[in-house]
């Protein structure tokens, strides 16, 4: 049998639906379009629909997952590989996993990560540490089921293909493979013999990292504001310097973000003369202004 690295398959099928006739055609394919060494999974579908002068339109297009599994039930077992390695394992199976099990809902991540209830429960267990929930995928045969799902429909497509696919990347050479060292493996075991993941400990450090972050942004908020409060200070201190040197501050303005007081700011409102800004520029105490505080006439 021929050998390729890149194993594709289509097929057409016409049908009618409420009296309009339409035309599908799948594809599935196994490469690395993107050029990012791995080769992944790609299940899409095109509809067009016939129009009254007889040609085909577009209709829909893309990940038509429901048409191709009502009109190509016999291809329905690829669809839940779509976006999928040649492993088996979806696109950030822990990064995305851990979003679904916590956030999505468990029908959510069962569907995404193709696992069970049982699984999805232990899973969820293991959300709060990136490296546990890594470790629970392996521990639970979950990359395992992963791998040998997609070797068996790798079969199937060689035999709808004519062709023998063979991955054009050494193991070192591919990116985006789910991995876990023996040190990773051994590092978890001896948490989980510490302890580290019981009920009561994971509750601990969720209690802790809450009050963390409550204090986080109680400090955030007591910066933003107190740093105001600066502002007004030294805002505070320029007028009064401007005002006590006996000039007006109906049409002067500090800009703190470059440490400008500007005169005439304003083209109305009473205004200072050159003379009156050369004699504050020259003479002002400085000591009582922000450091490298520049002065501008309008």
């Amino acid at each position: 049998m021929e050998t390729t690295n890149k194993l594709f398959y289509s097929g057409t099928k016409f049908f009618t639906e409420n009296e309009e006739d339409y035309r599908i055609t799948v594809r599935i394919s196994l490469d690395d379009d993107c050029k990012n060494n791995i080769c992944d999974w790609s299940i899409t579908a095109d509809v067009d629909w016939k129009n009254k002068h007889g040609k085909y339109e577009d209709y829909l297009g893309g990940c038509c997952h429901d048409e191709v599994a009502k009109h190509f039930p016999e291809l329905a077992k690829f669809i839940s590989l779509h976006l999928c390695n040649h492993y088996g394992a979806p696109m950030y199976p822990v990064e995305n996993g851990i979003y679904h099990v916590r956030r999505s809902g468990m029908s959510v991540a069962m569907e995404y990560l193709r696992i069970s209830e049982q699984e999805c429960v232990e899973l969820y267990k293991a959300s709060e540490d990136k490296l546990y929930f890594r470790y629970m995928l392996f521990n639970l045969g979950i990359v395992d089921r992963w791998k040998r799902e997609s070797e068996e429909l790798i079969a199937e497509l060689e035999k709808l293909c004519g062709k023998k696919w063979v991955n054009p990347y050494k193991p070192e050479e591919e990116r985006f493979v789910l991995t876990l060292t023996d040190e990773e493996r051994s590092l978890i075991e001896e948490r989980i013999k510490a302890g580290h993941y019981s009920s009561e400990n994971i509750e601990k450090r969720r209690v802790e990292a809450h009050k963390a972050k409550m204090a986080a942004k109680r400090a955030e908020i007591c910066e933003r504001y107190d740093k105001k409060i600066r502002q007004a200070e030294a805002e505070k201190k320029i007028m009064l310097c401007v005002f006590d040197y006996g000039l007006s501050t109906d049409n002067v303005i500090y800009y703190s973000h470059t440490n400008t007081l500007s005169f005439n700011w304003n083209g109305y409102g009473e205004k200072i003369t050159q003379e009156e800004f050369d004699d504050f520029v020259n003479k002002v105490d400085r000591s009582q202004l922000p450091e490298g505080i520049k002065f501008e006439l309008k």
